[in-house]
């Protein structure tokens, strides 16, 4: 391999390395806000990494990540309307299989669909501890993706962001079932009386 070539390969992971960094601050944040905004950062930097690597299906599904996650931002603060989120959410799941159907080469792209239409619906729709447990589903699938191309950073990211994502879904069903319980013995001691 020449000497171009592997300094090439070496700054193509370094973007991913950059962009894995920025998503695990990000999966990490117990704000709904900095959770989208890192996320929607390192959609930015993992599209250009994956186009760099030969995936126009990732480029394209990252580019739709970043709009998805800003209009996820926008209408939070803006509408009360259910009608918005279903048609965003419909309208960003048929994009993703679109993308699927025009550019999708391999199963593992299907993957990457997958969780796209997973992330299309559970960002308009789920908060807290359901938006981190389908952040964790949509990982798993990008996962598949990750191994296809053998991007280094993505596995590393999705392997490590799933195991963030799994430890803060459990920590937050373990305080949801604690505070559940405490409401329980608090019920039967003023009963009790």
């Amino acid at each position: 391999m020449s000497e171009f070539a592997f300094n090439q390969l070496f700054f193509v992971q370094l973007l991913g390395f950059i962009s894995m960094a920025i998503g695990w601050w990000a999966n990490s944040q117990k704000q709904d806000c900095k959770f989208i905004h890192g996320n929607m950062l390192a959609s930015i930097l993992t599209a250009i990494h994956l186009g760099l690597l030969g995936s126009f299906l990732g480029i394209a599904n990252q580019l739709v990540n970043v709009v998805r996650f800003r209009c996820c931002q926008q209408l939070g603060h803006t509408t009360k309307s259910e009608l918005v989120p279903l048609m965003m959410s419909v309208t960003f799941s048929t994009v993703a299989i679109l993308q699927g159907v025009m550019w999708a080469e391999h199963w593992s792209e299907w993957c990457a669909v997958f969780a796209a239409v997973v992330m299309s619906i559970s960002l308009f729709y789920c908060k807290g501890m359901a938006l981190r447990a389908a952040m964790l589903v949509s990982n798993a699938l990008n996962l598949m993706l990750s191994i296809y191309l053998m991007s280094w950073s993505g596995i590393l990211y999705q392997v490590m962001t799933i195991t963030i994502l799994a430890q803060s879904v459990f920590q937050q069903y373990k305080q949801i079932k604690l505070a559940t319980n405490n409401d329980t013995i608090s019920s039967n001691q003023a009963l009790s009386q």
